[in-house]
């Protein structure tokens, strides 16, 4: 059996124009980037397109794929994602980021060259997953052509048939070898009947029932039954909680930074810690958000000086936050994200 993987990402090809801004694909908004960075479209009317990213200075800038048309995934899945890019001039630094909510997120840099080349990367979704959003951008300064963009489900397999919005329709594949029409059969005679008559008379008496001497066990669908207190109370044991960390090494220097963005939405308890290892004093601040795009400071810039290690906890809950960190020269900075679930 030959099995074709299907691309998951809608507009891939940026084809489809958004109807509230016709300027740009439907399905991708633009992220990051300053003032002087500008987003050309030259798709047009169902043609693909492509998307040229001017990125003259300032922080990274890209494009993300809307909250309305994600990539569909869920826990422990095999993906590929495939970029179609090229740079101006060759070799500026350009990054894919994969959102996966709860489950983490994951970041590659590309060094792309002047002529048009697809890159692929290979990663697992981690526990927490309810969708992929994907993420394409530039980091230096120069420009970048984004002309098309793919994510395929490698493992388990599945049987998928995309909608025009995206949406997928989805049957599990047990096996390579599954039947692909159905199995006729056809006896060569037709079923004897066998007559059954059954007449037979049941006795039995029931004593009275005390609750010292009799009762009722009651038993789960694994076979084992339920265990009670002496004073009959059922005895339930409670599963412990899941732990997620992530762990990022990063460079403040004088153009403010940030780190990957979490989403919180699900986990109980979270917080972040810093380590300054470098000769020079770091400022960091935490920030919160609504949606992934409009950020607020959750609190001060808070000085963490060389050689020391400051934590920061959200006092106010909105689903997405992040630190921004800067420093007056280059000083390395160990950030962990550190969460129960």
């Amino acid at each position: 059996m030959n099995w074709e993987l299907v691309n998951q990402v809608y507009n891939g090809n940026f084809a489809r124009v958004q109807e509230a801004a016709p300027d740009f694909p439907d399905g991708w908004e633009r992220i990051g980037g300053d003032s002087s960075t500008k987003w050309k479209w030259t798709g047009s009317g169902g043609e693909p397109g492509q998307i040229i990213i001017y990125h003259p200075t300032g922080p990274r800038a890209g494009i993300r794929q809307t909250i309305s048309v994600p990539v569909q995934a869920g826990d422990n899945q095999r993906w590929e994602v495939q970029v179609k890019l090229k740079t101006e001039p060759a070799g500026i630094p350009s990054y894919i980021r994969i959102y996966m909510g709860s489950g983490g997120q994951q970041l590659y840099t590309l060094t792309p060259s002047s002529e048009s080349e697809k890159y692929s990367r290979v990663f697992s979704t981690g526990t927490g997953t309810n969708g992929i959003i994907l993420e394409v951008g530039i980091l230096g300064t120069g420009t970048l052509t984004i002309e098309e963009i793919e994510a395929y489900r490698l493992y388990p397999l599945r049987e998928l048939r995309l909608d025009e919005r995206g949406q997928t329709y989805v049957r599990h594949v047990e096996s390579i070898g599954q039947i692909q029409r159905p199995v006729s059969v056809r006896l060569t005679g037709p079923l004897p009947t066998i007559p059954v008559s059954v007449d037979v008379s049941v006795t039995n008496d029931i004593r009275n029932l005390t609750p010292v001497r009799d009762g009722i066990r009651i038993y789960g669908s694994s076979g084992t039954p339920v265990s009670t207190t002496s004073e009959g109370l059922t005895q339930v044991q409670l599963t412990g909680r899941k732990y997620q960390g992530i762990t990022e090494n990063v460079i403040a220097a004088g153009t403010p930074e940030v780190t990957l963005i979490k989403d919180i939405s699900e986990l109980s308890v979270y917080s972040f810690a810093v380590y300054n290892a470098g000769t020079g004093s770091a400022f960091v601040r935490l920030e919160i958000s609504p949606d992934g795009n409009i950020w607020l400071p959750e609190s001060i810039d808070q000085e963490v000086s060389a050689g020391s290690i400051k934590t920061f906890v959200p006092q106010v809950f909105l689903r997405y936050t992040r630190l921004a960190y800067t420093a007056i020269s280059p000083t390395p900075l160990t950030v962990w994200f550190q969460a129960q679930i």
